[in-house]
């Protein structure tokens, strides 16, 4: 085989693919050299994956470790069946630990809106099956995600990974907004709950280097529920502060330590080259940085949703009301001034200007190709939440018992001054989310937002706060496992109702909300409306595969929003 015939693709006998092996892109000429070689004794250790849907490709994910020598070669197929009557489309791909035995491949040349099944063959082992669906061509009358957030492995099972992966109904993607790992140690958050479950986090000790996270990732996708998710449906992924450390920024994390744990961009960069070896979706391209996370997926002229990156490439760090409030005369905070002062500096970023050139063009060019909605796959809360003073709305039994314990007491105290509840959320940074809003003004879109992060669900109409006009929509869904927090405050279940209501009440942003329990998203997207439903499952403490649909939001074309609770 000469140097022509590998260079136009002969790594698959089709035709179709574009290779990511071990050492990504840039080594497909290494692996097309392999073509010719019989496969190699191997064990499939984490199923199988897909995500990163075209029109007409998926990238197919697998981990083969070789029972002997350093390199695993694999066969590959993609078929329209799922017994692989009709293959479309195969080859070979290598991996070895330099990429921590994981192996991806871009399959090319699929059509645009079908579900396709692959497999990956290793000697006589095979693995999985897995299937996908390619991103539909215009003409279709809906889009169907799935959306989630927030899975950290210690506090229960992934109940709503096993729930939404026996779900009948079809959907065209599944959304996963971040947190899908936790860095923490067993000595961090979540640490006890961990122990009492048997479901403690591995390695012990907190994520700092690249085999950190290896192994940390390995754990997570070693879990039966997290893999059958994988299985049914090709995901899109975007990356919040836990993948790397919590509450990151271009500078550094709130738990980063550079005396002890290096340089941050060391860990940084070691957390993402983990990520990208484990998750199903295209490397960087030769010569990008591994924290730039731009891209647009288009589901015919029904939606674009644009995956944004808002913790490391140009988050200027949160603010903290204790550490940067400003005092007046008295030595008491001056709530005005920190907020004109401090909070409204038209320096604080989310995005960086680069990224924000880019999203401008993006949702420019969605609405001149005629597609319906505009969305982003953003990490944190959009819309305006301030904190209502529970103080004064707290029935005196949950008072007295909160305001007992001094974590309780503190938090419970500082709601009084009316600030944002979150200043690691857009909140923190509201000149920021203004340039956003100008954005979607000028190019005139139509903007959905999913938003995770909170463990909490949320249904809001944002509005711009000069002249309240709308601006867009924002779902947000709860966590898959990881606690909302209201939870801490007091044990008392009505606490939650409380906060709900309260937080409707203090915020014309917020429209809907639901501080507790877990679960998902289920978004149905027509030109003239979107229907979320909002789906939780009973428990996490014990493995299950049950949810139940227990609220609707629906959103007509000029955002107005109706709540029908319940389903």
């Amino acid at each position: 085989m000469g140097k022509d015939m590998l260079a136009k693709g002969a790594v698959s006998r089709r035709g179709m693919l574009a290779l990511l092996g071990a050492g990504g892109a840039a080594a497909a000429g290494q692996a097309a050299a392999h073509t010719q070689n019989q496969t190699t004794p191997a064990r499939f250790t984490h199923g199988v994956a897909c995500g990163d849907p075209t029109r007409s490709g998926l990238v197919i994910w697998t981990r083969a470790v070789p029972e002997t020598g350093e390199v695993a070669v694999l066969d590959w197929q993609v078929a329209v069946d799922p017994a692989f009557h009709r293959v479309v489309a195969d080859g070979q791909v290598q991996t070895t630990s330099a990429r921590d035995y994981t192996a991806k491949v871009e399959v090319e040349g699929l059509r645009a809106g079908v579900s396709y099944f692959y497999r990956f063959r290793a000697g006589e082992a095979v693995s999985d099956v897995g299937q996908g669906r390619t991103l539909p061509d215009k003409g279709i009358e809906e889009v169907r995600f799935a959306v989630l957030s927030c899975s950290h492995y210690g506090f229960g099972y992934f109940n709503a990974y096993r729930a939404l992966a026996e779900r009948k109904q079809p959907f065209d993607a599944v959304i996963h907004l971040g947190d899908y790992i936790y860095e923490y140690g067993i000595d961090g958050y979540g640490g006890p709950q961990s122990i009492e479950l048997g479901r403690q986090h591995q390695p012990a000790h907190e994520l700092v280097t690249l085999a950190d996270y290896r192994q940390r990732f390995a754990q997570y996708r070693s879990d039966p529920d997290l893999q059958a998710l994988h299985a049914r449906a090709a995901f899109i992924t975007v990356w919040d502060d836990h993948e790397t450390a919590n509450n990151s920024w271009v500078g550094g994390a709130s738990i980063h330590d550079p005396e002890t744990e290096g340089r941050w961009e060391d860990r940084r960069d070691a957390a993402l080259k983990a990520y990208f070896e484990w998750m199903p979706m295209r490397d960087p391209k030769a010569g990008e940085p591994l924290h730039v996370l731009n891209r647009t997926y288009d589901f015919g002229d029904i939606a674009s949703l644009m995956a944004i990156e808002t913790r490391l490439t140009g988050r200027m760090k949160a603010l903290s009301a204790t550490r940067d409030m400003v005092l007046d005369a008295n030595g008491q905070p001056d709530v005005a001034r920190f907020e004109a002062e401090v909070m409204n500096d038209p320096s604080r970023s989310m995005m960086g200007p680069k990224q924000e050139a880019w999203l401008e063009e993006e949702l420019k060019a969605s609405k001149d190709r005629g597609v319906a909605w505009q969305m982003l796959a953003n990490q944190t809360i959009v819309a305006r939440m301030r904190a209502p003073d529970f103080l004064s709305i707290l029935p005196e039994d949950i008072k007295a018992e909160a305001m007992s314990r001094s974590g309780s007491r503190r938090w419970l105290e500082s709601t009084r001054l009316g600030l944002p509840i979150n200043f690691d959320a857009w909140d923190g940074y509201p000149a920021a989310r203004l340039r956003l809003y100008d954005s979607v003004k000028r190019t005139g879109a139509r903007l959905a937002v999913l938003t995770g992060d909170t463990h909490m669900f949320w249904g809001n109409r944002l509005h711009d706060p000069r002249d309240e006009s709308p601006v867009g929509v924002e779902f947000g869904v709860a966590s898959v496992t990881s606690p909302g927090g209201y939870e801490g405050i007091s044990p008392d279940p009505r606490i939650f109702t409380i906060a709900s209501e309260a937080l409707v009440a203090k915020n014309p942003d917020v429209q809907f909300a639901h501080v507790h329990e877990h679960g998902f998203l289920l978004v149905t997207l027509r030109r003239d409306t979107i229907q979320t439903d909002y789906v939780r499952v009973p428990t996490i403490l014990e493995r299950t595969g049950e949810s139940e649909e227990f609220a609707r939001i629906t959103v007509n074309h000029d955002l107005d929003l109706r709540i029908i609770k319940p389903v």
